[in-house]
């Protein structure tokens, strides 16, 4: 009886040494989604304060520069040559056409003799033509030619052919179009909005600050060329005073981070901010009061929480490292999973479910 005892005693104290001592360590490296959200900031200056606001700093510069266009227009030159055609006389005279003279296709596409010509009775003879209207020629598939110039009764007697296709090849010039000048004023505008903001940035105590113009005025402008100048490039000058607000990066970088974490949906927690992703846009700036209102953009990572309910330690008892892992992966919101069971005779989840521990790893590590 107590040879009995002692035994009913070791194996109930194994069984018990076994459940006790069986953990399971479930690491779950989460499938990261991207979130972005937007919100508006207040910013107050000259130590202002309103519920709410930011406090930032104001700064008021005048810059100034010039700029480089280059046009991006074309234009043939009147009267260059496309290319030649066979004018035929079937007269018994011959037929004198003068330079200019016009040549027109059945659908209405009119060329013009590069020079005087005589064709010669009964005969033919080649000769250079151009695009009545260069910029809107592009060519011309063989075809014949009237000669309205001449009397209506001559046309079927005197009267060109193309054999060959006629294409624009003139002598082009560049042009300055209305985008042209547009873009260099657009492209000058943005270095004197980056220049000013250089200038604000040598006198803020630190680095550490978002600066945005929030008013610009143009003082004078001035462009040495309008649309529809022949030239190559042209010149464009602009002055202006421009109004900035800067406002500390890390209260925005928390606001931010904030928003985001609202913006997580239920069984999520906030991965990732990248202050790089953040964008502002100024909304509104009262000159009087001193006040801005800026537009943010955030965006950021989210990964599964350890409590999500896709993690119901219930679903996992009894099963082995693959099973669990076979489990795991039909949710979206997990990458990979791996199981780790001690001690060494453990082959599957343990029963006990504070035994069962289960730990979200960073998607970056």
């Amino acid at each position: 009886m107590v040879f009995s005892f002692v035994v009913i005693t070791v194996i109930l104290v194994g069984i018990i040494l076994y459940f006790s001592a069986s953990k399971a360590l479930i690491k779950v490296v989460p499938k990261a989604s991207a979130i972005e959200t937007d919100f508006v900031i207040d910013v107050i200056s000259d130590g202002g304060s309103a519920e709410g606001a930011m406090q930032g700093v104001l700064y008021e510069t005048e810059v100034e520069g010039t700029i480089e266009g280059v046009a991006t227009g074309t234009e043939i030159v009147d009267g260059s040559a496309i290319g030649e055609v066979l004018l035929i006389n079937k007269r018994a005279e011959s037929q004198t056409l003068v330079k200019t003279t016009r040549l027109l296709t059945q659908d209405g596409i009119l060329l013009r003799l590069m020079d005087k010509v005589n064709v010669p009775a009964g005969g033919q003879i080649e000769a250079a033509v151009y695009a009545d209207d260069p910029n809107a020629f592009e060519e011309i598939q063989p075809t014949t030619f009237t000669i309205p110039g001449l009397w209506e009764g001559l046309q079927t007697q005197v009267y060109a052919e193309s054999t060959t296709v006629l294409k624009s090849t003139g002598d082009s010039i560049k042009v300055v179009k209305a985008v042209d000048i547009a873009r260099a004023k657009e492209e000058l505008t943005n270095q004197l909005y980056d220049r000013a903001i250089e200038k604000f940035k040598e006198q803020l105590p630190n680095g550490n600050y978002v600066s945005q113009v929030v008013s610009k005025k143009i003082i004078e402008e001035s462009v040495d060329a309008s649309a529809g100048d022949k030239k190559d490039k042209f010149t464009s000058s602009m002055k202006l005073s421009a109004t900035l607000i800067g406002v500390s990066q890390d209260k925005i970088i928390e606001l931010a981070g904030e928003r985001l974490k609202a913006a997580v949906s239920g069984g999520q927690d906030l991965a990732n901010l990248d202050p790089n992703t953040l964008s502002y846009k100024v909304q509104s700036f009262d000159e009087q009061k001193m006040t801005a209102n800026i537009k943010v953009h955030a965006a950021g990572s989210a990964v599964v929480k350890e409590n999500n309910e896709i993690f119901q330690k219930d679903k996992l008892i009894g099963l082995s490292p693959k099973g669990v892992e076979l489990y795991l992966a039909n949710f979206d919101e997990v990458e990979s999973v791996t199981v780790e069971l001690s001690p060494f005779w453990v082959k599957n989840i343990p029963k006990l479910k504070d035994h069962i521990n289960i730990v979200i790893v960073s998607p970056n590590k």
